[in-house]
């Protein structure tokens, strides 16, 4: 899986969380994980798409989201990485309510 950032983005990303190479590797993996389950119960709208196609449709802003939770749990802070994800999904629901 091809996250849409480079390995520079990449790798900042993990110096700034201070994780080790596994650490980085773990992350990633759970963010595939992640977004294969979604790819499994996409729309139907999407059932042509390809799991690589969908990934790399993705908004970087997106990605570095999921990294940083992700990462945050690799790192030993699963309070934080909980924070950071709930407060995602209620400026989800906001942006959603505002364009509605």
């Amino acid at each position: 899986m091809k996250l849409p950032v480079d390995g520079a983005t990449l790798a900042s990303w993990s110096r700034l969380l201070g994780l080790t190479d596994e650490q980085t590797a773990a992350a990633l993996a759970d963010i595939e994980q992640t977004l294969r389950v979604g790819y499994e119960h996409r729309p139907d709208e999407l059932r042509d798409s390809s799991f690589d196609q969908l990934v790399s449709d993705m908004d970087a802003d997106e990605a570095a989201l999921m990294f940083l939770i992700s990462g945050l749990r690799e790192a030993g802070f699963p309070e934080a990485a909980y924070a950071v994800e709930v407060r995602g999904i209620f400026a989800t629901l906001r942006s959603l309510q505002q364009t509605s």
